[in-house]
C-alpha cells in the first residue's frame, strides 16, 4: 500500500501563538511533506477560549491550518481534558478532510480521545511522543519541589503532586488520576503506531504507564540547519586575556536549570576564575519572579542576558562551550543539535535523552547539583585541551526534515496496513461521572451553606 497522501497533523499549538520545539518541528515537517507531494494539514489547539467551541481556518506557508478554540477556562488542567464539543468538531473535520492518516502530536487544548475518534471513523492514527505528557498529569515529570520524577503513573504516586484548584474532594482527585492514566494508555493502545525519537523516552513511558515498550518505534526527528550558508567555524581557544565563553540558549526556566547554572557560575567566580570567563544566556525568562532571582545571582558577574535571540546571534557570540543544565527529563533537545551544528561540545546533566545523544562530546553532571556543575566549568577553564577533546567527538546534526518525512511515510504505510488494534476505549459514562463530581465540588464552594437562592 502506498504512503498516505492526505495527512492531518494534530497538535496543541502553532505559530504565532506558540513557538516551542514541537511547533518548530511541525513547521519543518509540514514543509517537507508538502515538498514530497503530500497534502499535509494541521489541526491545532489555541490558548484563546471562545464563547462556544469553534474552528478558525487559516493558512501559513501554504499549509491549511484549523485552529480549534475551546469554550472553557483552565483547559490545560489534567482533569478537564475531555471535551465532547471539541470531539464533534474534530469528527466533522475528519469527514470533511477525509485524511488517509491522522498524526497526533499532543492532546492538550483539544480533547483526550482523539485516537478513539479516529478509530470510530475508520481513520488510522499514529502518535509521536514528543514529551512525557501521557505519563504525567503535571506534563513534565517534575514534582512540586522541582525534582524529576520516575514513579509509575498512579493514584499512589500522584495524589500529593497533581495540580489542584483547592476545593476538590479526595474521591474526585483519585478518579481524575485514574481516568488520566487509563485514558492515555487506551489512546496509545488504539494507535496504529507509536513513535518517539529516543530510547530513553520510550523506556520511561513504558516503565511508568505499562504501555508495552516493544510497541514504541524509534524514529529520529528531522533537523533543519539553522545557519544559512553554513555555521561559522568554532571559536578558537582564547588567549591574550580573551574570555572563555560559556553559552546557554532556549527558554530560561526552573526545569531547564537556569538557576542552577547561575548558582554554579557565581560559585566559580567567587572561588577565583582560572582564566577570564563569561556566561551568555539567550532566551526569554519564564516568569518575572525567576528573572529577578537570576539577575540577583548574576549581579557583579561577567554574565550577559541577551533576551530573545535569532540564530545569527548565537553564531555571532563565538561561544566555546554550550551548557544545558536541565533538572528534568528532556525527551530530545534541539538545542543540542544547534550546538553541534556550531561545532560546540557541551556540559549537560545526566538525565533524559540529551546526555545519551551527546555521547562523548559532553561532560555530564548530576541534575540540581551546582557544585558538580561548577567543577565541570572549572575543569574546562583549567584544561583548555579538554574542550578540544570533546569537540572532536561532536557529531553532525541528525537527519534532514526530508529524510524524516520519508521515514514517516513508511510508518504511515504500516499503520494503514495494520488495521484496528482491538484496544477498548473508555466509556463516556465514566468521563461524565467525573464531570458530575467536578460540578458538585464547584457548587459546594460557591454555596457552602444555604445553597442557591
Amino acid at each position: 500500500m502506498s504512503a498516505a497522501h492526505t495527512i492531518l497533523h494534530v497538535a496543541h499549538g502553532y505559530f504565532p501563538e506558540g513557538a516551542g520545539g514541537v511547533e518548530s518541528y511541525l513547521r519543518e515537517l509540514l514543509t517537507a511533506q508538502r515538498a514530497r507531494g503530500r497534502d499535509a494539514r494541521l489541526l491545532t489547539g489555541s490558548i484563546v477560549p471562545w464563547p462556544e467551541p469553534g474552528v478558525e481556518r487559516l493558512e501559513a506557508d501554504g499549509v491549511p491550518i484549523y485552529r480549534v478554540h475551546r469554550d472553557d477556562l483552565f483547559f490545560d488542567h489534567f482533569a478537564k481534558l475531555w471535551h465532547p464539543g471539541i470531539g464533534r468538531l474534530f469528527t466533522a473535520l475528519l469527514e470533511e478532510v477525509r485524511p488517509d492518516v491522522v498524526h497526533v502530536h499532543q492532546w492538550i487544548r483539544l480533547t483526550c480521545n482523539l485516537v478513539e475518534l479516529c478509530e470510530r471513523h475508520g481513520v488510522p492514527a499514529i502518535v509521536t511522543l514528543h514529551d512525557l505528557y501521557t505519563s504525567c498529569p503535571r506534563c513534565f515529570r517534575v514534582r512540586r519541589d522541582d525534582t524529576a520524577c520516575s514513579l509509575p503513573l498512579s493514584v499512589a504516586s500522584c495524589l500529593d503532586c497533581v495540580p489542584r484548584f483547592g476545593w476538590e474532594s479526595e474521591p474526585e482527585v483519585r478518579t481524575s488520576i485514574e481516568l488520566f492514566a487509563e485514558q492515555y494508555r487506551a489512546e496509545l493502545e488504539m494507535a496504529r503506531a507509536v513513535v518517539t525519537s529516543s530510547a530513553a523516552t520510550a523506556d520511561l513511558i513504558a516503565a511508568t504507564t505499562g504501555f508495552a515498550r516493544a510497541s514504541i518505534d524509534l524514529v529520529p526527528l528531522g533537523y533543519a540547519r539553522r545557519f544559512p550558508g553554513g555555521a561559522p567555524p568554532p571559536a578558537p581557544l582564547p588567549d591574550d586575556g580573551e574570555p572563555f565563553r560559556f553559552g546557554y540558549w532556549g527558554n530560561l526556566t526552573v526545569r531547564k536549570g537556569a538557576q542552577v547554572l547561575l548558582e554554579a557560575f557565581r560559585a566559580l567566580c567567587a572561588s577565583g576564575l582560572p582564566r577570564p570567563a563569561e556566561l551568555h544566556l539567550f532566551g526569554r525568562v519564564d516568569t518575572p519572579e525567576l528573572e529577578a532571582r537570576l539577575r540577583a545571582l548574576a549581579a557583579g558577574l561577567p554574565v550577559v542576558f541577551h533576551g530573545r535571540y535569532e540564530y545569527a546571534d548565537l553564531a555571532a557570540a563565538r561561544l566555546h562551550v554550550a551548557v544545558f543544565p536541565m533538572v528534568c527529563f528532556e525527551t530530545h533537545g534541539f538545542v543540542l543539535d544547534e550546538a553541534f551544528e556550531l561545532g560546540l561540545p557541551a556540559v549537560v546533566t545526566d538525565i533524559g535523552a540529551i546526555p545519551v545523544r551527546a555521547g562523548r562530546a559532553a561532560v555530564r553532571v548530576p541534575p540540581r547539583d551546582p557544585a558538580a556543575l561548577e567543577a565541570a566549568l572549572r575543569a574546562l577553564l583549567e584544561r583548555p585541551a579538554l574542550r578540544e577533546e570533546l569537540r572532536r567527538e561532536v557529531s553532525p546534526p541528525g537527519v534532514s526534515p526530508i529524510e524524516h518525512a520519508e521515514r514517516l511515510d513508511a510508518v504511515y504505510a504500516r499503520a494503514r496496513l495494520r488495521g484496528p488494534t482491538g484496544a477498548e476505549p473508555l466509556s463516556d459514562a465514566r468521563r461524565a461521572e467525573l464531570l458530575l463530581r467536578q460540578r458538585e465540588s464547584a457548587q459546594a464552594r460557591l454555596y457552602p451553606r444555604e445553597g442557591p437562592r
